[in-house]
């Protein structure tokens, strides 16, 4: 608002300007002098006629900003959204990426528990039956065993998400550059 009252203040000097030399024109003194009152007058209406454009050109050149700053606030606007949007899909992919290294992990340490059960019943569980022949120590080493599996399954699933991440930033690395080569 402050910027187009300084415009218009602008104007109105140059329009009272306009209307001095115009009353100067109409005094007697003026018409004495013809070869000054003509050049006089034709600077005049040119002067009147370049104020007249430019105030019609200022004036579009306001109208044209005004829908400049709209369009901005509506790209900014529209970049924040796709900003959410890209963040958004971020996080799903990380989720997808995690349930399938989560599942790959748990595949893996069933086939270790597997591996394990197999190994602790075909050579530990005759080796306590012969020397020990105690059933709880029997029952405390599967139970460690069976503890150990969690643990482990966590271990092989945060190796296995940092093994995706750093795959994930490596695309991500190749799509940057093929994109910066394609421009």
């Amino acid at each position: 608002m402050a910027k187009r009252k300084r415009k218009e203040n602008i104007f109105q000097k140059e329009k009272a300007y306009i209307q001095e030399a115009t009353e100067f024109l109409e005094t007697e003194d003026a018409q004495q002098l013809d070869k000054l009152t003509d050049g006089y007058k034709s600077i005049t209406e040119n002067y009147s006629e370049l104020l007249d454009q430019i105030t019609l050109i200022t004036r579009i050149s306001d109208r044209l900003q005004k829908k400049l700053d709209q369009t901005n606030d509506k790209l900014a606007t529209l970049n924040d959204q796709l900003n959410d949007k890209n963040v958004e899909l971020q996080n799903t992919i990380d989720d997808l990426v995690k349930a399938r290294v989560g599942r790959k992990a748990t595949t893996i340490v069933f086939v270790f528990a597997l591996i394990l059960f197999v190994f602790s019943e075909a050579l530990i569980e005759p080796y306590i039956d012969s020397y020990a022949d105690n059933i709880y120590l029997s029952l405390a080493i599967k139970a460690i065993i069976a503890m150990s599996i969690k643990p482990l399954e966590m271990l092989v699933e945060n190796s296995m998400m940092k093994s995706a991440r750093k795959q994930s930033l490596k695309q991500r690395e190749l799509k940057k550059v093929s994109e910066t080569h394609k421009k």
